[in-house]
């Protein structure tokens, strides 16, 4: 496994985790369950990853194309999604004449970025999964 497929192994549990943990903390607390989304913090260790290690080369050719794609993939569909979710919560609270509450727009914007980071992942583990050999 090399550094890339560790930093979306981390990305994808991270996310999931921080998602699961909103979901599960929300019956006690409330709205203050969106500080679960700190999970995401985790994602600061990524760089780590990719050290070099002495001469080796932790980074190829084909390396930088996986992320190139995967983070094309994960950033461009979370920001599709968020942008047809703010679309439709605000029509619906314009159809009902009531204001859009400030914490469903904060849970939205956390859920977007744990989206985002899950989705690139994900792609990043599907395009080194298919893909065996290095040539």
């Amino acid at each position: 496994m090399n550094a890339l497929e560790k930093v979306a192994w981390t990305e994808v549990v991270v996310s999931l985790s921080a998602v699961i943990g909103v979901i599960v903390l929300y019956p006690w607390m409330g709205g203050a369950a969106i500080g679960g989304f700190g999970i995401l913090g985790i994602l600061g260790i990524t760089p780590l990853f990719l050290r070099k290690r002495g001469n080796q080369v932790v980074i190829d050719e084909r390396d930088a194309e996986i992320a190139g794609r995967s983070s094309w993939f994960g950033f461009g569909t979370a920001w599709l999604v968020m942008l047809l979710s703010l679309v439709v919560v605000t029509m619906w609270h314009s159809h009902l004449q009531r204001d859009v509450p400030t914490s469903l727009l904060s849970v939205l914007i956390w859920a977007q970025f744990a989206l985002c980071y899950a989705l690139k992942g994900a792609a990043s583990l599907i395009q080194y999964r298919g893909n065996r050999s290095a040539a």
